[in-house]
């Protein structure tokens, strides 16, 4: 029959007004929630949590990452947003990095923390689907518990001078102290042994299925949480210990903390029972009490608990008994005795370390410039000082709820006398170098050297060159 196409859009207006199919808009096929995760506002704020988070990462690839998506953060917002709403978004696959533990003293264990990298746009992601479920009413019961405070932003009572809401490792700390300010006179410590290997996920998605009861927004949680890891096969003997089946969330995804934290809620809400207190992030709690009798008998129904989820303490990082508050404690690499709070001593000669090494590789790199050598412009003298200079920087609002001021004077110190050693080098190597090439270990770009495509000035043609003679 000719001519019908016109009526198309009408026939589909009146099916659509008689409930028979959905609207034609692709974002109107799916949930509220799974809406709010692809709004601009909430990518572009997961984005800057990731930025924030990965821009200092130990990891040279995460570090790239971020830079390459630095380059263009809208544009790679609006295709992650393209393709979310019309529900082609693919998580991908990821890479297990098996971390190698260490014991107190710096030597291996033989034990890993299976790491899970994610492609930086399924990080985006997860965070963005993390933002949504926090706000949630169902389950901000399981996200807000007033004793766990690891992997999620808590507003409290914020620092006024810096204008910042207290959250994470200092709202941890400041929870301590506030219990050794009631009274608490005793307390224990204690590590669950891998604890995000051992999460059921089936148990926690039912939680959050049953709370908001969205198919839509279930689907897509689940596909965020599942691991794939396209490097299995080069993991072997640990490849077991990833999280790729139903027991065991990846470390290293943004929603796992939260999903701890909903598996664990009646774990807090039973460990605060009276007068003790257990404070805990993620996998490391502290149980304050008024008396030792109090505070083991609080750890010993920690292990009650735990075993229902076939989990256990780490003996080497867990206590055997109580101690008392005054004879001091760390937790969360904060040491904590009476007067003081200041980074552990671990947290200080890694720092130093690390300072170290950056120093020792551009000295390196600069003194090859005697052998004919080309240097890194990432180990030049500038590019390292300004790194050093971020490094310094971020070490320190790290620790900014910490006291002890001259314990940071010290640190200052150490960093000095190492600066003072890198510039004594880098001034010998300046001086062996020949004549106009003393400035090469600053770095600095070279005018004569960049590469260029020069305009070519015409040759005159004949006939003008005749006519000027004549």
């Amino acid at each position: 029959m000719r001519g019908t196409g016109h009526l198309e859009p009408l026939r589909g207006l009146a099916l659509r007004q008689m409930g028979l199919v959905y609207r034609q808009d692709p974002q109107d096929v799916f949930s509220k929630l799974r809406r709010a995760v692809h709004k601009s506002s909430n990518l572009e704020d997961a984005w800057r949590v990731i930025y924030r988070n990965g821009k200092f990462s130990n990891s040279e690839d995460v570090r790239q990452a971020i830079e390459r998506f630095s380059e263009d953060p809208a544009g790679n917002l609006r295709s992650i947003q393209r393709r979310l709403s019309r529900g082609t978004f693919d998580f991908g696959q990821a890479r297990g990095a098996p971390i190698q533990k260490r014991d107190g003293k710096g030597n291996l264990t033989g034990k890993i923390r299976p790491i899970v990298i994610a492609s930086l746009e399924a990080r985006v992601v997860q965070r963005a689907i993390l933002n949504v479920l926090v706000e949630i009413p169902a389950l901000k019961p399981y996200a807000n518990t007033p004793y766990s405070f690891g992997g999620l932003r808590k507003a409290g009572a914020g620092d006024r001078a810096r204008g910042d809401d207290v959250s994470a490792v200092p709202a941890a700390i400041k929870a301590v102290l506030d219990e050794i300010g009631r009274g608490a006179g005793w307390i224990a410590a204690a590590d669950i042994t891998g604890f995000f290997t051992k999460i059921p996920k089936p148990t926690v998605t039912g939680i959050i299925c049953g709370a908001i009861k969205d198919d839509d927004f279930m689907a897509l949680l689940e596909a965020a949480i599942s691991v794939e890891l396209a490097n299995l096969s080069e993991l072997r003997k640990f490849a077991d210990q990833f999280p790729i089946e139903d027991i065991g969330v990846a470390q290293g995804n943004s929603l796992s903390p939260l999903l701890g934290n909903i598996l664990l809620a009646e774990f807090d809400n039973a460990m605060n029972e009276g007068d003790s207190r257990c404070i805990r992030y993620i996998d490391d709690f502290v149980i304050l009490a008024p008396t030792r009798k109090a505070a083991d008998a609080r750890l010993r129904k920690a292990k009650r608990l735990l075993k229902e989820f076939e989990m256990e303490l780490a003996p080497e990082k867990s206590s055997r008994q109580a101690h008392e508050v005054s004879k001091g404690l760390e937790f969360l690499g904060i040491e904590i005795s009476p007067g003081f709070v200041r980074p552990a001593k671990k947290a200080r000669t890694k720092f130093l370390a690390s300072i170290d090494t950056q120093f020792e590789a551009s000295k390196t790199a600069i003194t090859g410039l005697r052998h004919g050598h080309k240097l890194d412009p990432k180990l030049a003298l500038i590019a390292t000082l300004k790194r050093i200079d971020g490094m310094i920087d971020g070490w320190g609002k790290h620790y900014w709820f910490c006291n002890d001021r001259q314990l940071f004077r010290a640190i200052d110190e150490k960093v000095r006398s190492a600066i003072g050693a890198y510039l004594g080098a880098y001034s010998d190597t300046r001086g062996r170098l020949p004549e106009g090439k003393e400035h090469l270990p600053l770095g600095l770009a070279e005018l004569g050297e960049m590469e260029r495509s020069p305009f070519v000035y015409p040759k005159l043609a004949a006939t003008t060159v005749v006519e000027r003679s004549s």
